[in-house]
């Protein structure tokens, strides 16, 4: 067995990663704040989340903004677990990629909210998981790397 150190020293350079988990804050913010025109518009009262069957445009781009926000929701906890774990070891890059995935999920939520589903799929779709899936393999092979030596 190994001694472990009791110590873990945190490069300058990780003020980019806070920087940008911060900012990354602010994204899904605003896609929540895209959603209230949208939810006046489509006539949708609290606590109502969503409406079905979708009868008018106005309920289909509530629809629409309500999803954008949602699965940014979803995808978050896991992109702030990536962008700090692989902040630690390469914070640079991890900062980088994470502006990336803030980048994408803005020009993924633009998208979603015309009012048509498929353009959510879009190059900013691509940036935000090819971003987070550099994350996460940043941060595996860099830990297991870490542990190892």
């Amino acid at each position: 067995l190994r001694k472990m150190s009791d110590t873990i020293t945190i490069s300058n350079d990780f003020g980019y990663v806070i920087a940008v988990a911060a900012a990354s804050g602010i994204v899904v913010w605003t896609q929540g704040f895209a959603v209230m025109p949208a939810r006046k518009a489509a006539k949708v009262e609290y606590p109502n989340f969503s409406v079905y069957p979708i009868k008018t445009d106005e309920e289909r781009l509530y629809m629409c903004a309500q999803r954008a926000h949602q699965n940014t929701l979803e995808a978050y906890p896991g992109f702030l677990a990536a962008l700090l774990g692989a902040g630690l070891l390469y914070p640079k890059t991890a900062a980088a990629l994470g502006a990336g995935w803030c980048v994408g999920r803005v020009g993924y939520g633009i998208g979603y909210r015309t009012g048509d589903p498929k353009k959510r799929v879009n190059a900013g779709t691509f940036t935000a998981y090819i971003s987070f899936l550099s994350l996460v393999g940043m941060g595996v092979v860099g830990g297991i790397r870490k542990a190892a030596f």
